[in-house]
């Protein structure tokens, strides 16, 4: 019975198809087997960091002292023991191979010590059977080692500033230099084996990549950027530095670009001339014969305390003050119509900010104040107000003629709602001038 069984063993090793690792085998890379902790605290101290001084490698090399190359085998129950055979490519491209190692177990991994060298390589696996015969072998893998530098940005400059804010209220060139160390050049082939990326990030995650690299010294501790000034919003940015084998410097202050308004908020004080002309409802032309009331001022305040490069939003009251009269045959009418409304604006400045285009909407109430009839003889009428729901929507313009002095102009339309007896529509126009604080 123990021949027998000992017969189908060798049966089905015979039968296990070589060909299923070849195709299983899949390379999941070549691991480092430091952590990302222990690998930055590794180029603190390749850095010089603690004790003052220098790396004997300028930029400070975090390379790992080992490797561990992994593999996958479905046949492993089935496998004594694996070989691994790597080979190196060298400067003519052509493969060599320099090492031969074997696993002691079924275990489809192995430990690379001393550690490769970067560069770029291949690897191969024959796996053995129980008999430790050869059963298998699996394609070449190509893999890479990269150099591992820890990079640290110390430094951030804006260049219309000389610190590290951009200020929106400003032009901007969107140049900005970096310093640190570590900070290489993105690659520029595919056999670029120690090279940097970079990123701005903003708190709350979104990423901005530069334009153009303007300036790179050679001793890889400063770098220049040129990034498109329409991406960059109000918000707090780190650059991030990836190395080519994966490490990125810390988020801190060395590396935080601050994007904000130098006035965080803006505050319009205007008044002037407004001339309502009623654009529906006959109410107004057939007591007062006219749909045009020239003796008219307005006066309004804005505020904006949330401002960004899209534009501005803020809120504001407005108030408008009518005298209406008119002379009919036998008696005199007249009557004062007043607003006011809070709405909500939002504003966009054009040209170097001298020019600011504003849309706003509200609600308010509008009242007739003292409506009466005069006949002769001193005979009144008994005056009447009402004060009624109105809903305002408009534009205006500002356009700064010497600092924070501006010229406005605009147009309101007003709709005013009397339950059961009138509902009219008037459009005023403002003319006047204006504060910004």
């Amino acid at each position: 019975m123990d021949f027998k069984r000992l017969l189908l063993a060798v049966m089905i090793l015979s039968l296990a198809s070589p060909f299923m690792f070849a195709k299983k085998n899949k390379k999941s890379g070549v691991k480092s087997s430091l952590s990302e902790k222990q690998a930055q605290e590794k180029s603190a101290e390749n850095n010089g960091e603690g004790n003052g001084e220098e790396s004997e490698e300028e930029n400070g090399s975090a390379e790992a002292s080992w490797q561990l190359l992994e593999w996958e085998d479905e046949t492993q129950r089935l496998t004594l023991r694996y070989e691994v055979i790597i080979a190196q490519r060298d400067k003519r491209g052509s493969f060599n191979e320099i090492l031969h190692l074997e696993t002691k177990d079924n275990t489809p991994q192995i430990k690379i010590e001393p550690a490769l060298e970067p560069g770029f390589y291949r690897y191969k696996v024959i796996s053995y059977n129980l008999f430790n015969v050869a059963k298998a072998e699996s394609d070449w893998e190509d893999f890479t080692i990269y150099k591992a530098y820890k990079p640290r940005v110390t430094g951030t400059t804006v260049s219309v500033n000389v610190n590290s804010n951009i200020y929106l209220d400003y032009d901007n060139d969107g140049i900005i230099a970096f310093e640190g160390r570590n900070l290489f050049m993105p690659a520029e082939t595919p056999d670029d084996i120690s090279f940097s990326e970079y990123v701005l990030q903003e708190d709350k995650g979104r990423k901005i990549y530069p334009a153009e690299i303007l300036e790179h010294a050679d001793n890889n501790r400063k770098i220049q950027f040129r990034f498109n000034m329409e991406d960059l919003d109000v918000g707090k940015y780190h650059l991030l530095v990836h190395d080519a084998s994966g490490l990125t410097n810390d988020a801190d202050s060395g590396n935080l670009l601050t994007v904000r308004f130098k006035k965080w908020m803006d505050l319009n004080l205007s008044a002037g001339y407004t001339c309502p002309v009623i654009l529906f409802d006959d109410t107004f032309d057939t007591y007062f014969g006219k749909k045009i009331f020239p003796l008219s001022a307005t006066a309004r305040i804005t505020w904006f305390p949330y401002k960004r490069r899209w534009g501005n939003l803020g809120v504001g009251i407005s108030a408008a003050y009518t005298i209406m009269s008119a002379q009919m045959d036998g008696y005199k009418i007249k009557s004062n119509l007043g607003m006011a409304h809070l709405y909500f604006a939002y504003s966009h400045p054009f040209f170097n900010k001298r020019l600011s285009l504003e849309a706003h909407v509200g609600a308010g109430v509008t009242a007739l104040l003292g409506y009466q009839f005069e006949f002769d003889h001193n005979i009144k009428s008994e005056p009447q107000s009402s004060l009624n729901p109105s809903f305002m929507a408009g534009v205006a313009a500002q356009v700064f003629v010497y600092k924070h002095l501006f010229v406005e102009i605009g147009a309101d339309f007003v709709m005013y709602f009397i339950p059961g007896d009138m509902t009219f529509g008037a459009l005023y126009p403002v003319a006047g001038v204006g504060w910004q604080f």
